[in-house]
């Protein structure tokens, strides 16, 4: 009998140091590395049977159109169309799509090494972005730290798989979530919103 309670109380101290889903990104931005791209529907389902749409249309650069997407957990499916525009925006010349997986529990890891990765800067909200060049799709999480304002120096030993990288834009820190590759096609996918 005590060796049963000794097993229940340890499994319940365990389970109440487990760490919980949580919500990590209320913005959300689509973008391009390789010029413009016309972006949805792409859809990004999350741990907590959410998700966030980032189907903004024309984008060009990064992290391009923004908009809220309520509250997004650490994601899980990625799924969408996107078409590579020709350089006078009138027509395309390759479309794209993807349905894939994502390891979230490589991603959450990645988040929370950013969330703790500063000194003396406790954001909590992130944003998400998923950019786009040819078949390649990344997802990216990002905190901004106005280094004007704030000391945005990481804490020693953060991050020690090197997982935070620098973004283009100053002050904004990124870990890559997710970086696969879609399928091409010359003509629009017969499901896509692209086909007549």
């Amino acid at each position: 009998m005590n060796k049963v309670l000794l097993i229940l109380t340890t499994l319940f101290f365990l389970s109440g140091c487990e760490e919980k889903p949580f919500y990590v990104a209320s913005i959300g931005n689509g973008g391009s590395l390789g010029g413009p791209y016309v972006i949805g529907p792409i859809s990004v389902a999350d741990v907590l049977g959410g998700g966030g749409g980032f189907g903004y249309g024309a984008v060009n650069g990064y992290p391009g159109a923004s908009a809220d997407i309520g509250r997004m957990g650490v994601p899980k499916h990625i799924e969408g169309y996107w078409a590579k525009q020709k350089p006078n925006a009138k027509g395309y010349v390759a479309f794209y799509r993807i349905s894939a997986d994502i390891d979230s529990e490589l991603a959450e890891k990645k988040i929370r090494t950013l969330l703790n990765y500063y000194k003396n800067f406790d954001e909590e909200n992130g944003s998400m972005q998923v950019l786009v060049e040819r078949e390649r799709v990344q997802i990216l999480y990002s905190l901004y730290c106005p280094s004007h304002r704030r000391d945005c120096s990481g804490k020693e030993g953060a991050d020690p798989n090197g997982w935070v990288i620098d973004s283009p834009i100053k002050g904004l820190d990124v870990v890559v979530l997710f970086d696969g590759k879609g399928e091409m096609s010359p003509t629009p996918f017969p499901d896509s919103p692209y086909a007549d």
